[in-house]
């Protein structure tokens, strides 16, 4: 036996395994794509081929893709994430991470792939090496006739993706093959082939099984990994299942209902005129006139509606609503009246807990993907020099990297979607801040789980630097408070008068203010002439540099006429008045009460 036939083997083997798998997909994406027919042959009239109620399993799929698809935060971290060293080499890796991502355009294709993770119970991240831009990029595919095998651990095996294709698109693509797909006397032209596409650690293959296994690519893989990432949805037993596997029969009795319903009502505007047998005159339209001794006998023929099937009407459509676990509060449907946000959580919750669960499967299935794309970079293109743009968390770079030193053998990935996956950012928020108010958690671990994007590390030093112009800021105005104070003292208040002005003028030539500060308050250098002697330093700074007492100081270190265990008390150590007010009553009497107050910024 061949190679390629022991393939083809292997292939029909996972096939027959996966057949009821393949079957569900399928009629979900019948079903959500109006094609009933191919499930319920006959079930619906000519006159109305399509279901005429809501596409209930469509609006939930696409009401759920739309809350898990946004990307999650990706962050790099380091050995030692406490040098500045490692915050750079962490900070550049989680720039490239980030670069893979958006030149795969994964942001669009994440809400393809949160839709069929939901749809399906599956999703497949393909890792292709793109040889004339030298990075890896990132593919989602469509779970639909794919079959991975996995090693003990879980780890992709070998991955087969099977599909149709016309025969000319075939020929077109393969022209080296043309006589072999289309046949000799070319009878095949529109005819549909199918298309296996195999890989695993060592080959990249495609062929025609209806072709005799022609042969269309056969490239060796030099990565000697399947560069295949599965995101499977949790199940009971080892089988995948979609979350609407079992919906689709309640879909479809509803819509079968609704057509019963519409039938029985055209017949009932249909229906025929009962007259008695005295009338001989039949008068039509709009003040039509029919005489007749017995006029409560004439009327129409009606069919009687069972009260019974508008109560399964609204049974099925409760049931199709829990089978999807779409609340009502998702599309503003209430029941009842909804006093406080605490009811709406309520009932939001089923859908906040499948929303994370949705998420942390596709994060772990990320992680894994962007740890293969750090070692397929680092394999391929090891000393290439590669500029990158893009945004990361919310911030622009543009810098430039290699490989092999920038990523050095660190592939890890931390991706997150926050312990607060599943709530809403207003609740996310809030949490957050009331843990980071009790000293819960670190700044740097909230600025991580904020739910928005912001580059961590970048935000932080952007943060000093404005908390230490502030701080700048706040000095100089207290040097211009003082300025009465100096006055007083018989001091010269123009300088600073004329250094405030000078920063004011090139703060409007828009120059930073730390650049400002620098300039306006930089000591000014009093000339000396040439070859005249450095003054001499005076005797009390002698004094003090040679460890000595500072001028106006005793020996202790305190002033003069303050005696030890007085410094900061007033003259011959008496007490303030405020500490004498806090040790009396308002009678005079000595109060012997204490009181501790404690509080933590938030």
């Amino acid at each position: 036996m061949t190679e390629i036939e022991e393939i083809q083997r292997k292939l029909e083997a996972l096939r027959r395994k996966a057949s009821r798998r393949d079957k569900r997909m399928r009629d979900v994406h019948d079903v959500r794509a109006g094609d009933v027919e191919t499930i319920m042959p006959g079930a619906f009239p000519d006159a109305w081929p399509k279901p005429v109620v809501a596409n209930y399993i469509d609006l939930a799929a696409r009401s759920l893709a739309e809350i898990i698809a946004p990307l999650p935060s990706i962050n790099c971290s380091s050995g030692n994430m406490t040098s500045e060293r490692g915050k750079n080499f962490a900070s550049k890796r989680t720039k490239i991470a980030a670069s893979y991502v958006n030149d795969s355009n994964l942001k669009v294709q994440m809400a393809q792939a949160a839709d069929w993770y939901i749809s399906y119970g599956q999703v497949a991240f393909i890792i292709e090496p793109d040889f004339e831009s030298k990075v890896p990029y990132i593919r989602v595919e469509n779970p639909m006739k794919t079959y991975p095998e996995y090693d003990i651990r879980g780890r992709v095996r070998s991955y087969a993706k099977v599909w149709r294709e016309e025969a000319h698109s075939l020929a077109a693509k393969y022209p080296q093959h043309t006589r072999l797909i289309l046949g000799d006397d070319d009878q095949n032209y529109e005819a549909k082939l199918e298309v296996v596409k195999y890989c695993d650690a060592d080959r990249y293959l495609m062929y025609l099984p209806e072709r005799n296994n022609t042969i269309l690519d056969d490239i060796p893989n030099p990565f000697k990994k399947v560069p295949v990432v599965i995101a499977s949805r949790p199940s009971f037993d080892d089988d995948v299942r979609g979350q609407f596997d079992d919906v689709i029969w309640v879909q479809l009795a509803r819509a079968r209902m609704a057509l019963l319903a519409m039938e029985a009502t055209e017949k009932t505007v249909g229906a025929p005129l009962a007259l008695p047998t005295d009338v001989q005159k039949v008068s039509f339209g709009k003040d039509a006139t029919i005489r007749s001794n017995s006029p409560e006998k004439i009327r129409y023929v009606g069919i009687d509606v069972p009260q019974a099937t508008f109560s399964e009407s609204a049974q099925m459509q409760q049931e199709i609503q829990a089978g999807t676990r779409l609340p009502a509060a998702r599309s503003g449907d209430l029941d009842a009246s909804i006093i406080t946000g605490k009811g709406v959580q309520a009932l939001m919750g089923g859908f906040d807990s499948q929303v994370r669960q949705a998420q942390t499967m596709l994060g772990r299935a990320l992680e894994q993907t962007l740890m293969l794309c750090f070692e397929m970079d680092e394999k391929f293109w090891p000393d290439t020099k590669k500029l990158i743009r893009g945004q990361v968390q919310g911030t622009p770079f543009e810098e430039n990297y290699i490989a092999g030193k920038d990523i050095n053998g660190s592939h890890t990935v931390d991706v997150s979607y926050g312990f607060a996956s599943g709530l809403d950012p207003s609740r996310a928020l809030v949490f957050l801040l009331q843990l980071r108010g009790d000293q819960d958690i670190s700044r740097d671990f909230l600025q991580r789980q904020l739910p928005m994007e912001i580059d961590v590390a970048q935000m932080q030093a952007q943060i000093d630097m404005e908390q230490t112009t502030d701080a700048l800021k706040q000095g100089i105005f207290a040097m211009l408070q003082s300025m009465g104070i100096l006055a007083q003292q018989g001091a010269d208040p123009s300088d600073l008068l004329f250094r405030s002005a000078k920063l004011i003028e090139l703060r409007e030539k828009g120059k930073s203010m730390s650049e400002a500060i620098m300039e306006a308050f930089a000591p000014k250098e009093t000339p000396q002439p040439k070859g005249a002697p450095a003054e001499p330093a005076p005797a009390d700074a002698e004094a003090a540099a040679a460890g000595g007492p500072l001028p106006g100081m005793q020996a202790s270190g305190l002033p003069f006429g303050v005696a030890p265990g007085q410094a900061g008390m007033g003259e011959g150590g008496r007490p303030d008045i405020q500490t004498i007010l806090a040790g009396l009553t308002s009678s005079g009497q000595p109060s012997m009460s204490s009181s501790v107050k404690r509080q933590v910024p938030a």
